[in-house]
């Protein structure tokens, strides 16, 4: 049983709850972060009926106001890391500086623990700022883990920006769709809740499910055990089994594992990584899937196919719920803003479509759209240029 105060942040709606973080302040620079990840592979095991099951599905499917997840509710349900209930965990260990961002040592462990709480991203978001994190005297709930847990963040994404070479920048507005009524009843009400990409607290978690899967397909690699790993270089993103460079992250390797209730890639990998984590340098002996394993790349080409069309799936519904939306408010005008060429992005719904007879205009050029028409079958959506807004986003 881990001694660790360890919480988790996910929206509203969610069920699965892959992740949980704690933080230990070992002197006055020195950090212990632990990352702690649901554990199904426990029993999933391959080739079992649950796993028929998971490789069937592939991945969880959401759209606005349903969900079909990868595994029998009730499963999910004993694996989730919910709060005040012991969970079993795979936990990620990593001792640092939070003057520099340097890492002096990472552990990987099974272990069980018991999530403090269960944050819910939404509530706290007001609290949570730049400035509320980075000033002591502010008073801010968690505090005491939020504010360490912060500033080894920024300093492990300014290593991967020197890698990089350039800095992230994402301030692009997602939205969560929420339903008042059956997801099968046109007429159910829907609100669209805006949220920034690079809010604080998304751009904690996010950095450290980073780290997650940049050290664990290191682990993978150092012991020889075949893993699934996501790379990137000269633009081209692909799926392989041997690690190689992910550039638009910034990190030497790159595997999908901080989410094996709800995507079959991060299951699989989990499988190997609890091998390697317990038996060292004999895992590939006793890893479920050995050197060479021909089921790796099925799974890979079986994964990509799936995961696609289960993307274009969700896509499709929550392009027809913007169009419901968008006539449930009676807006004909509406502000976007420009992709390029005569493809615009709505800025009050994630919405993408293209206006013709708009002429030359910048990316990133704010105009104003009168809405002329739509149909919820071909999802086409028809708006004309009404005026250019003089100022630009930067």
């Amino acid at each position: 049983m881990a001694d660790v105060a360890a919480y988790s942040v996910d929206d509203a709606s969610t069920i699965e709850i892959d992740d949980a973080l704690s933080v230990s302040m070992l002197d006055e620079d020195r950090v212990r972060v632990g990352i702690h990840i649901a554990t199904p592979g426990l029993a999933v095991q391959r080739d079992n009926e649950f796993d028929e099951l998971a490789r069937k599905r592939m991945s969880t499917v959401y759209m606005p106001g349903q969900k079909i997840p990868m595994l029998p509710h009730e499963f999910v349900e004993r694996f989730s890391l919910v709060e005040g209930k012991e969970r079993p965990a795979l936990s990620l260990y990593v001792e640092g500086s939070l003057s520099t961002g340097e890492i002096f040592s990472t552990v990987t462990r099974l272990e069980r623990i018991n999530v403090v709480k269960n944050i819910v991203q939404c509530e706290l978001d007001p609290f949570v700022t730049i400035e509320s994190l980075e000033d002591a005297s502010v008073d801010l709930p968690y505090a005491e883990w939020l504010r360490p847990l912060w500033q080894f963040s920024r300093k492990l994404a300014e290593k991967r920006e020197e890698v990089r070479g350039k800095p992230e920048y994402n301030n692009r507005v997602e939205y969560a769709f929420e339903l008042q009524g059956p997801a099968d009843d046109p007429d159910s009400v829907l609100n669209l809740i805006p949220r920034v990409r690079n809010a604080p607290l998304g751009l904690l978690t996010a950095e450290y499910m980073i780290l997650a899967n940049s050290s664990w397909g290191g682990l993978l690699a150092q012991h020889g055990v075949p893993g699934i790993y996501r790379s990137q270089q000269a633009m081209r993103t692909r799926m392989s089994t041997h690690p190689a460079p992910h550039e638009s992250i910034g990190v030497p390797q790159y595997s999908w594992s901080t989410s094996p209730l709800r995507r079959y890639v991060d299951l699989v990998n989990q499988w190997q990584i609890i091998a390697a984590a317990e038996h060292g340098v004999s895992a590939r002996l006793v890893a479920p899937f050995k050197p060479k394993d021909a089921d790796l790349y099925a799974i890979i080409g079986a994964f990509d196919a799936q995961y696609s069309a289960w993307n274009d799936f969700q896509n499709t519904i929550e392009r027809y719920w913007c169009l419901r939306w968008l006539q449930q408010q009676n807006i004909s005008r509406v502000e976007a803003t420009v992709i390029k060429e005569d493809l615009v992005r709505f800025n009050n719904a994630p919405l993408v479509t293209r206006v013709g007879g708009m002429g030359e205009l910048p990316r990133g050029q704010v105009v104003l759209l009168d809405i002329l028409g739509m149909d919820e079958l071909s999802l086409d959506i028809d708006c004309r240029l009404h005026e250019v807004v003089e100022t630009p986003v930067s």
